[in-house]
């Protein structure tokens, strides 16, 4: 029988599954072909300016609209949804260490100075790798966090 803290580590990451599929789904929106998406739009892109610049320059498309983050953006989006998938199967504590987040931030970090000082162009296709080797890393980063938590509080 699993613990009560088995349990609520499984719940967790089902709850950030499916809360980062839900956000994702929102970016990618313009691409379904329904009205309710098309309707309630200026209202998302709205909302999602909270969180990214929306630079239509630097934003993928679909169907001549554009998603409602940037590419780097939707990167960091697409990595935490697929990693929350991955760690739903993953039955051990996970350990991140910072020297990891430092490691898997460089690229990204080093993309935004590149073509900030205008080494190379900015591309889509380069940031949004970035984005999702970050996305992907802080997730696991802020989850390997929470579990410790749990774990530490199961141990006093």
């Amino acid at each position: 029988m699993k613990s009560s803290i088995q349990i609520k580590l499984i719940l967790l990451k089902l709850f950030l599954f499916v809360s980062s599929v839900i956000w994702l789904t929102g970016i990618v929106s313009p691409c379904f072909d329904y009205d309710i998406f098309k309707a309630v739009y200026p209202f998302q892109k709205q909302f999602y300016s909270v969180v990214c610049h929306q630079d239509i320059n630097k934003s993928f498309s679909c169907s001549n609209i554009f998603f409602l983050v940037c590419a780097r953006c939707s990167g960091i989006y697409l990595g935490t949804a697929l990693t929350s998938f991955i760690v739903i199967f993953i039955n051990r504590p996970l350990k991140i260490k910072t020297k990891l987040l430092v490691l898997f931030t460089l690229p990204l970090m080093a993309d935004v100075l590149f073509t900030t000082i205008n080494i190379y162009n900015y591309n889509k296709i380069i940031s949004s790798i970035t984005g999702l080797f970050f996305g992907s890393i802080v997730f696991l980063y802020i989850l390997s966090a929470i579990e410790n938590l749990l774990l530490q509080k199961k141990n006093q």
